[in-house]
C-alpha cells in the first residue's frame, strides 16, 4: 500500500509553496582522501594566501601589522625558542599560590591567519614553532567541535565562533598557546574580535599588562559572548511570533518554530561542547594558565552556563509555541464545525418538510394523499412551517448558548 501511495506523494509535492517546506541545512564535508598518513594537510587548487596580522604588545608599547609570509614573523618575534608559558607555585605568607613567570622579555604576540585553505602558510607556521602535525590538520579540517587538546609544549584549542543572519552558523577558530605567542587561525575574514584589538590598542582594562594565557581567554571569551546576541535574536523573534500568534493563518508557522527549535539545539550542543573544553583546560592547564587568569575561565564558564539555560528556555518555548498554535487552530476548526452544526441542524427540518411535500402522491386518488397541495395557502403554508421550524431551532440554540462568542 505504502509503495502505491508514494507515486501520489510525489506528484502532489510541486504544488506545496516553498515556504512549507523546512530549510535544508548544508551536510557538505571535504573529501577525506582514505589511507593517508595522520597529520596530512590536503591541498587545495585554486586557494590564496591566507592574511597574516600580528598584534604585538606589552603594558607601554603596541604594534599592529599585516605581513605576506611566515618567514617575516622572523623580523618581529626573532629567532627565540617558543615555548609554553610555564606557571610555577610560589609560597607567600604560607599560602601556596600561583604566578606567571616570564622566561624572556618579549612582549605577547597575536597572529591571526585568516584562511585554512592555504596548506603552504600552515605548513611554514607549524615548522617556525614547532606545532604538531595533528593539530595542525584539526586546524586544517573546520569541522571540528569545541575541544582541547595539549600537544606537549603547546595547548590547541578549538571554538566555534557564530555567523550568519539568517539561520544559525558556526566558522571554526583554532587558538594556539604558546610562550609569549597566540596564534589564531579562522575559516575566513571576519570576526568578533574588534572590541578585543580595540582594548590591546587603547590599553583598556588589564589586557595590556597580562600575559599570553590572559589574551587566549580574551579570545575565548569574546567568542562566547558573541553567542548571546545570537540568542537574543531568537528570543525577540520567539516574543514577536507570540504576540501575532493568535491572529496568524500561516500554514508554515510550525516549520517556522521547528527550525527555531533545531538551531537552538544546535546553540546548545556547541554552547555544551565550550563547557566541557574549558572545565578540561581548567583542570589539565596547569602549567599553562596562570591560577589568577584561571578565575577569568570559570567566570567564562559561567556565561556558557547562562547560554545553556537560555537555549533551554527558548526550546521550552518553541514547543510551548507550537502547542499553542494548534490549540488556536483547534479552537478555529471547532468554530467552524460549530457553525457548520447550526446550519446543518437549521435545514435538517427544512429539508425534512421539502421531502414530505416533494412525494408525488395524487390528490384526485385520495382525499388523504395530501390535500394540502389544492389549498390557496398550500404553498404559504409550507414556507410558514419551514421558518417556523428554523426560528424555533435558533431560539433553542441561542437560549443554550451556541450561538453566543
Amino acid at each position: 500500500m505504502a509503495n502505491r501511495l508514494l507515486p501520489l506523494r510525489w506528484c502532489l509535492l510541486p504544488f506545496f509553496s516553498k515556504s512549507f517546506l523546512p530549510r535544508r541545512r548544508s551536510r557538505k564535508r571535504p573529501s577525506v582522501v582514505v589511507g593517508t598518513v595522520p597529520g596530512t594537510l590536503v591541498e587545495r587548487e585554486g586557494v590564496a594566501r591566507g592574511k597574516i596580522r600580528v598584534i604585538q604588545y606589552e603594558r607601554r608599547s603596541h604594534t599592529d601589522q599585516t605581513v605576506n609570509s611566515v618567514d617575516q614573523l622572523d623580523d618581529l618575534i626573532g629567532e627565540a625558542k617558543v615555548k609554553p608559558r610555564r606557571v610555577e607555585p610560589d609560597n607567600v605568607a604560607g599560602v601556596e599560590t600561583s604566578k606567571p613567570k616570564m622566561t624572556n622579555s618579549r612582549p605577547v604576540t597575536w597572529i591571526n591567519i585568516d584562511g585554512v585553505g592555504d596548506v603552504t602558510t600552515l605548513k611554514e607556521l607549524a615548522k617556525r614553532f614547532d606545532i604538531h602535525p595533528l593539530a595542525l590538520e584539526d586546524a586544517a579540517n573546520v569541522y571540528q567541535h569545541a575541544k582541547l587538546e595539549c600537544y606537549g609544549e603547546s595547548l590547541f584549542f578549538v571554538v566555534r565562533m557564530p555567523t550568519g543572519n539568517q539561520q544559525f552558523e558556526t566558522e571554526q577558530v583554532s587558538i594556539f598557546l604558546l610562550d609569549d605567542v597566540v596564534i589564531t587561525i579562522q575559516e575566513k575574514p571576519g570576526d568578533c574580535f574588534d572590541g578585543l584589538r580595540n582594548r590591546i590598542s587603547n590599553s583598556l582594562g588589564r589586557i595590556r599588562s597580562r600575559g599570553a594565557d590572559y589574551l587566549t581567554y580574551a579570545i575565548i571569551d569574546a567568542v562566547v559572548d558573541s553567542y548571546f546576541p545570537v540568542l537574543e535574536r531568537y528570543g525577540v523573534e520567539l516574543d514577536e511570533i507570540s504576540h501575532r500568534l493568535e491572529g496568524t493563518e500561516s500554514r508554515s508557522l510550525p516549520l517556522h518554530l521547528h527550525e527555531i527549535r533545531a538551531d537552538l539545539l544546535s546553540i546548545r550542543k556547541t554552547v555544551n561542547q565550550h563547557h566541557k573544553a574549558i572545565n578540561d583546560l581548567v583542570r589539565e592547564g596547569e602549567g599553562f594558565i596562570a591560577a589568577d587568569t584561571s578565575f577569568y575561565f570559570r567566570d567564562c564558564q559561567d556565561h556558557l552556563q547562562r547560554l545553556m539555560e537560555a537555549a533551554d528556555t527558548d526550546r521550552e518555548t518553541c514547543g510551548e509555541l507550537r502547542e499553542l498554535y494548534f490549540a488556536i487552530l483547534g479552537e478555529k476548526n471547532n468554530d467552524v464545525s460549530k457553525v457548520l452544526t447550526i446550519i446543518a441542524t437549521v435545514f435538517m427540518p427544512i429539508g425534512a418538510v421539502a421531502g414530505v411535500y416533494g412525494m408525488n402522491f395524487d390528490s384526485n386518488i385520495s382525499q388523504f394523499n395530501m390535500p394540502e397541495l389544492s389549498w390557496a395557502f398550500g404553498y404559504p403554508f409550507a414556507l410558514l412551517l419551514m421558518a417556523s421550524m428554523a426560528g424555533s431551532l435558533l431560539t433553542y440554540l441561542y437560549l443554550k448558548g451556541w450561538l453566543t462568542h
